[in-house]
């Protein structure tokens, strides 16, 4: 996954080929497209059969899973909206990698409970999460130099600094969102029960204590940050290298 992200920012910010043009686009958007399609059609579902159940847990559950859809239903179209509003180019691989990451966690997570049947599913999509922060990063800080009222010189080493401390800084605004919204409705997001892993939660469960019940947030942002910090290192490398190279051609 790294090395796909490396990949595409590699030929977006270097100029390596306009990534609207290649062959692979069609290839993305198909993904996209299959995923929105299985989104809708399990959203429709969900709402057929709140109307049949009659269990009230169940019904919670469907609630909970239509909510979830919803969510995902809106990353979907975000990156069609920020482009036709504020003119902003976003790589199809990309909107593609967000896309696959957000049905990773807001579907097959929460709606198919993969956080409570795969325990490491959530760190898995932290880590990844670090990664398509950073590309993103990437992304903007091109987006911002290039516009004719912005007149930024950075160094290379400043823009992964940044680049880090950006996929940090919305890790831990994600963080204080899950606090909040397992506030107001009593939701597992942080992982703070002993008993599940789930998002949802019974009466059954009981609570982690202490030091332990911060585990799952230093957690994440710990994964945040070295996902971030692998694709920046990458990059600074890469950089560094055909800085040298162009030197020595230049001799």
């Amino acid at each position: 996954m790294g090395i796909f992200v490396c990949f595409c920012y590699n030929t977006v910010y270097y100029g390596g080929g306009n990534m609207l043009e290649t062959k692979s686009t069609k290839k993305f958007k198909i993904i996209k497209g299959i995923i929105c399609t299985l989104t809708l059609a399990m959203l429709v579902a969900a709402v057929i059969f709140l109307f049949i159940v009659d269990d009230m847990k169940k019904k919670r559950r469907l609630i909970f899973s239509i909510v979830q859809l919803l969510l995902m239903i809106g990353i979907i179209i975000l990156p069609e909206q920020l482009k036709e509003r504020l003119d902003l180019k976003i790589p199809i691989m990309l909107e593609t990698s967000l896309t696959v990451f957000a049905f990773c966690g807001f579907v097959l997570g929460d709606v198919f409970d993969f956080y409570k049947k795969i325990p490491i599913w959530d760190s898995i999509l932290h880590a990844f999460s670090g990664v398509i922060l950073a590309y993103a990063g990437f992304v903007l800080i091109d987006y911002f130099v290039k516009r004719e009222s912005v007149n930024i010189s950075m160094g290379h080493m400043f823009i992964c600094t940044s680049v880090v401390l950006f996929s940090l800084a919305l890790g831990a605004l994600w963080e204080i969102g899950e606090y909040l919204v397992d506030d107001i409705f009593g939701t597992n997001n942080q992982q703070y029960m002993k008993s599940t892993r789930g998002t949802l939660y019974g009466q059954k469960d009981v609570p982690l204590e202490g030091h332990a019940a911060l585990g799952d947030t230093m957690k994440d942002l710990m994964l945040d940050l070295a996902g971030a910090t692998a694709i920046v290192t990458i990059e600074y490398c890469k950089e560094d290298y055909r800085k040298k190279k162009a030197k020595k051609e230049d001799k």
